[in-house]
């Protein structure tokens, strides 16, 4: 486990730790990918050199009959410095594999140590919700919360999608109050699947425990439909998406907004949170 997160017991600095890891996994990827260009240019550089030996050993004037590749010093040279390009790479893409198994290994010990945690918080501890409905006529409502705290926003994940998210902060991120432009998910989400069924693959998802959540905690999903919490500056809004739709609305349907309000009370009357209903 990462040394420093053995010698502390809360949840944000679990995830300082995850966040040192990534940081130095970054950092130590960077500097591995200029020091294998750097040896693979240097390579290339006295190949190209012996290959122009060669050549002169060729057209020299003293060269009484062509002669092989492997039989002139120009020619041994070249096959000694494509051995050694080989070997280079063979290096490099050795230790690459072998420093992202180990980031894989310590990132996951540490996403179990949060889990549990988590777990352990939510044993003990109810995550605060206040939730106002806003009525817009008869048919149509908004479903607007107060700013939670960090330490909810990650127990409410855990509680409502299932999953822990992969950054402390992801619901306060500072790119999430540019409500236009917020993307859906972290750059640890490398898929270039639109964001919707995605976030529906990782709420299935029952062997994943955490996911790049940003701005939004994913709460069901029915059929087509994704269902979140999402993030809009000092409050939150219920948002209904569709698969086919680029842009979520926080325009609900009242008959779909009290199935969402229904999953809410369920969770406070089994005393996994506490909700204020506000009219």
């Amino acid at each position: 486990m990462h040394a420093w997160l053995e010698r502390t017991e809360t949840i944000g600095a679990a995830y300082q730790a995850w966040e040192e890891l990534r940081s130095e996994y970054a950092k130590a990827t960077q500097s591995h990918a200029q020091k294998s260009a750097y040896l693979t240019m240097h390579g290339e550089f006295i190949l190209g050199a012996a290959q122009k030996m060669h050549a002169q050993e060729a057209l020299g004037e003293n060269a009484a009959a062509p002669v092989g590749l492997l039989a002139s010093p120009g020619g041994q040279l070249i096959e000694q410095s494509r051995q050694r390009l080989s070997e280079i790479s063979q290096m490099w893409a050795s230790a690459q594999l072998h420093m992202r198994r180990c980031f894989e290994q310590a990132s996951r010990e540490i996403e179990q140590e949060i889990v549990r945690r988590v777990d352990k918080t939510l044993a003990a501890v109810r995550p605060k919700l206040s939730l106002a409905v806003h009525h817009l006529g008869k048919e149509r409502c908004i479903l607007q919360c107060e700013r939670i705290s960090e330490l909810d926003s990650i127990l409410l994940s855990r509680l409502i999608s299932g999953k822990v998210p992969t950054h402390y902060a992801f619901l306060f991120d500072d790119s999430v109050s540019q409500v236009e432009v917020a993307e859906a998910l972290y750059a640890d989400e490398t898929t270039e699947q639109p964001p919707w069924p995605r976030i529906r693959e990782l709420l299935g998802d029952k062997e994943k425990l955490s996911a790049p959540w940003k701005g939004q905690i994913p709460i069901v999903h029915e059929e087509e439909l994704v269902w979140m919490l999402k993030q809009k500056g000092v409050v939150m809004e219920v948002e209904q998406a569709a698969m086919e739709e680029a842009q979520a609305s926080p325009v609900l349907e009242v008959s779909k907004a009290q199935w969402i309000v229904a999953h809410f009370l369920r969770w406070m009357h089994e005393g996994k949170m506490d909700l204020r209903l506000q009219p």
